[in-house]
């Protein structure tokens, strides 16, 4: 059984109630384009996840505690900016309720540690009474499950909000959430997180599972060296880790521990074999509700390299599904936008998802044809480097085969790899 734990993500004020104001920005806005933001990744993750608002409306602080209770959510995150009067205060902090067990506080530290490595000051995990002693904020009055209410950065502080961005501050708290609160599997997949890390010296059948997953994934990512599957854990075994964790943006220790458990878990599909052929790009989940252009990171930006680079099969290089949107993966897909007559900007939107996320599932299949026709693929990532200036030139043109219209197009100078 698949363990998909049920997460509250909230943004704090809303519709005639903005939150705190400065330099032009509106708590308010920032609360639900973040909010937004960490439940597109939470959901591509496969979590359910309870918002109070997905719009500017008017929010009833009762109302959404009630909502959560009822809906025996595991966890509520409630996520806001800061204010104060007089100098500028910096950093990020965060709220639990004084009946808090350890489970609120040790989910605060999770998304504070991964907002304080972009930059933040880490203010901590607090608790704050009010004159009746009881907790001043009601969403953690009033809600029985681990709380958490965030304020993100000071939004009064220009050097704050010069450092914030809703993606890059999203995929931090929706990582700290995925820490204490992972997505866990049995049967075929990998089983729930031992408790403990596992390194080299280590032996078993969660070693065993570890080495399969590996293998899995390194159908799709070659620089992760096959392994042989006999539950030891031993320096190739940790070298193998260690690529998947410079892949996925983890800290490169060659440890599993819960973060690159839970990263493994979710990159090593329930079923199949460790040799059992080419991978499967697997569903795009729904468009993450924000645009995703140069600057952005996180799962979402992974999740389009991904497709990018399964629908220009077979490519000899291709784009690292890092989740960094920079100008190689802005590259790919303003090519991707050409050839399927979207507006070529860089730029995925809602149109440019929509396509990926149709061409992603039968990428395979058209690269086949293509391979047995003698055909030409559009490889949006193959051989080149990166600033050498050099444009895209395509041509068109119709193929009386039966299987219809097939689109070649000849990239006639090299194309960006990321």
């Amino acid at each position: 059984m698949t363990n998909l734990p049920r997460i509250a993500v909230y943004a704090g004020h809303g519709g005639s109630d903005p939150g705190a104001v400065s330099g032009g920005l509106r708590e308010k806005d920032l609360n639900l384009a973040v909010s937004n933001a960490v439940t597109a990744i939470l959901r591509g993750w496969g979590y359910t996840v309870l918002n109070n608002r997905t719009t500017d409306v008017d929010r009833n602080i009762t109302t959404d505690a009630n909502t959560a209770n009822q809906n025996r959510v595991d966890a509520l995150v409630e996520i806001h900016q800061n204010s104060n009067s007089g100098t500028p205060g910096t950093g990020t902090e965060a709220f639990v309720s004084i009946r808090d067990t350890g489970r609120a506080r040790a989910l605060a530290n999770a998304i504070l540690n991964r907002i304080a490595a972009l930059g933040f000051r880490n203010r901590g995990v607090k608790t704050q009474l009010n004159a009746q002693g009881q907790d001043a904020f009601g969403i953690l009055r009033q809600t029985n499950m681990p709380a958490v209410l965030l304020e993100c950065a000071f939004i009064n502080n220009p050097s704050d909000m010069a450092r914030f961005d809703v993606n890059t501050m999203a995929q931090a708290i929706a990582d700290g959430i995925r820490e204490v609160y992972p997505i866990t599997s049995g049967g075929d997949g990998m089983p729930p997180y031992p408790g403990t890390p596992i390194r080299v010296g280590d032996r078993g059948e969660s070693v065993m599972q570890i080495q399969r997953c590996l293998n899995r994934v390194a159908q799709r990512h070659p620089s992760i060296q096959r392994l042989t599957e006999d539950g030891i854990f031993g320096p190739r075994t940790r070298d193998a880790v260690i690529a998947f964790q410079n892949i996925f943006g983890l800290t490169p220790d060659g440890v599993i521990g819960p973060l690159t458990w839970a990263r493994l878990l979710q990159e090593c599909p329930a079923g199949g074999g460790g040799d059992g052929g080419g991978g499967s790009s697997g569903p795009m989940p729904s468009f993450p509700g924000v645009n995703l252009q140069v600057g952005s990171r996180g799962e979402s930006v992974r999740q389009v390299q991904h497709c990018l680079n399964h629908v220009s099969q077979p490519c000899s290089r291709q784009l690292r599904e890092d989740g960094v949107f920079g100008p190689l993966t802005q590259a790919a897909v303003i090519t991707f936008q050409r050839i399927y007559e979207l507006t070529p900007d860089g730029v995925v939107g809602p149109r440019s998802w929509a396509r990926l996320a149709q061409e992603c599932g039968r990428g395979a299949q058209v690269a086949a044809f293509a391979h047995e026709s003698g055909e030409v693929l559009p490889c949006f990532a193959c051989d080149g480097s990166a600033g050498d200036g050099n444009s895209i030139d395509m041509v068109a043109r119709e193929d009386g085969n039966a299987n219809g219209l097939l689109l070649q197009f000849l990239l006639m100078n090299k194309l960006f790899t990321r």
